[in-house]
């Protein structure tokens, strides 16, 4: 059986949301490779803006892979939702995502389906609103079939639509797409979640990705969540891809590096045996 990996999370200097590593990219990929990690999850603006063969190359000098690709700045940027009451906007989300497809596709990686979803707003229905995130991931899981989708539940207090599981589960029965899968993220499963563990086995194999940050969003190991316990579901349900830490970066990048490392790395070494 293969091992779960490590990543971080990296986005522009300039980006609007606090969970995550706000570096100059060679810097974060020189300190993730410094501290041994395996990948890299990159929170792009335009996907466009990254060549693939310089995506490679950087990859390649630095030791990592592409863990995934986050979507989000989208969103809180440009206003881009799959949920929104304008088709205009609709149409233009479901391009990006196809650009971000396009980047993932070469490298193996999923495209996260975060905060682009959207949330209900001006007249539409919470109902409604879901229908047109399902038909827009219905089209992207079509157009970008060698692309893989991961949907993420969020907290209630960052979206209405999709924050369990549970509900996420069902969006992937409705879409019925083999290249969707979900993403699971600790931070906002601590809120939503009963047991963590439970919905952990329950997701079962449609994991495709995760999140990991502490119960404050802070690193692995500067909260209260029991990461020994969640690996062990992870492993009980055959997961084998990226633990990718999505983190508010306190008191600064090298105590998380070093956080995240030192909670998970000798649970992921000692759970091989």
């Amino acid at each position: 059986m293969g091992s779960m990996k490590l990543a971080v999370v990296v986005a522009p200097p300039t980006a609007a949301f606090e969970a995550v590593v706000r570096e100059p990219l060679l810097e974060a990929l020189s300190l993730l490779r410094d501290y041994g990690f395996n990948g890299v999850e990159l929170s792009l603006l335009d996907p466009r803006s990254l060549k693939k063969t310089e995506l490679a190359e950087m990859l390649e000098s630095y030791s990592l892979e592409l863990a995934a690709l986050s979507t989000g700045l989208n969103y809180i940027h440009y206003g881009l939702s799959l949920s929104s009451p304008d088709p205009v906007v609709r149409r233009k989300t479901v391009t990006r995502l196809l650009e971000f497809a396009d980047l993932a596709s070469d490298f193996d990686s999923g495209v996260i389906i975060g905060l682009i979803r959207g949330r209900s707003e001006r007249g539409v229905s919470r109902d409604s609103a879901i229908r047109l995130v399902v038909e827009g991931l219905s089209e992207v899981c079509r157009s970008a079939r060698d692309a893989r989708f991961l949907l993420e539940p969020l907290n209630r207090y960052e979206t209405d639509l999709i924050n369990t599981v549970d509900e996420a589960l069902n969006i992937l029965e409705e879409v019925g797409a083999d290249n969707l899968y979900l993403l699971l993220d600790t931070f906002h499963m601590n809120i939503e979640e009963a047991i963590m563990e439970d919905s952990i086995r329950k997701a079962g194999r449609r994991i495709g990705h995760v999140h990991v940050a502490d119960s404050n969003r802070l690193a692995p190991g500067m909260g209260h969540i029991d990461f020994k316990s969640i690996i062990g579901a992870l492993r009980e349900v055959g997961y084998e891809g990226f633990l990718s830490a999505e983190v508010i970066v306190k008191p600064s990048l090298e105590a998380v590096l070093d956080s995240v490392k030192r909670t998970l790395k000798p649970l992921l070494a000692s759970s091989l045996k």
